[in-house]
């Protein structure tokens, strides 16, 4: 998350009615052809992508070792749950 937050320009970010522009609308962040995607897309502007990866990396440094096994339902399990889902992994519908 943090490699991919620092490739984009920082916010604000100006959802329009099919891309997403900085906010001097010089730079297109994405172009989804639809408003609804482009309100989601400029929802996760850099800073809270970055904030998603500090509580990510805060769960994974104070996960009980348990021999590399997750519990079901904790908190740390949400927590992989959510870092497999970002990066596409098909464990994070298990």
């Amino acid at each position: 998350m943090r490699e991919r937050a620092a490739l984009v320009p920082p916010p604000p970010w100006y959802p329009a009615v099919h891309d997403v522009t900085t906010y001097d609308g010089l730079d297109v962040i994405a172009s989804s052809g639809l408003t609804v995607r482009a309100q989601y897309i400029a929802s996760w502007h850099p800073g809270v992508a970055l904030a998603v990866a500090e509580y990510l990396e805060t769960e994974a440094v104070s996960a009980p070792d348990i021999g590399g096994v997750y519990l079901r339902g904790g908190r740390t399990a949400y927590a992989l749950q959510v870092a497999r889902a970002y990066l596409g992994d098909p464990r994070c519908l298990t």
